[in-house]
């Protein structure tokens, strides 16, 4: 039990730390200057001599980057009578894995089924 009021005791801590970062506009820009800043995780610079701070690597001192291998190429469309005549008559044979032919959907073909619960 001690575990779990810790727990809370943190959560709520953390629930108002969110909420002063949210509703006090001071606290949010000095954090938000800190965040950005140059000791941040994020830093932004200002020119061209920033760039070059050691640990933040640039596209000159970094040549190979960019030389990534092509994504694969899409599957060819679904057809959306197909693919339904397909998912029905699976759920007739093996109901139990019928989400599998869900999963091989394309976002078109789930877009244009209307869905009813009853």
């Amino acid at each position: 039990m001690q575990g779990y009021a810790n727990f809370a005791v943190n959560e709520h801590q953390e629930n108002l730390a969110y909420n002063e970062i949210l509703t006090n506009p001071d606290v949010l820009s000095d954090y938000t200057l800190k965040f950005f800043g140059p000791e941040g995780p994020y830093p932004v610079y200002e020119n061209e001599a920033q760039l070059e701070t050691v640990g933040y690597p640039t596209q000159a001192v970094n040549p190979g980057l960019g030389q990534f291998p092509a994504p694969p190429a899409a599957a060819a469309p679904q057809q959306p009578q197909n693919f339904w005549e397909s998912f029905k008559s699976t759920m007739e044979r093996d109901p139990q894995n019928a989400w599998r032919v869900i999963n091989q959907a394309t976002p078109d073909v789930m877009a244009n089924k209307l869905f009813v619960m009853e």
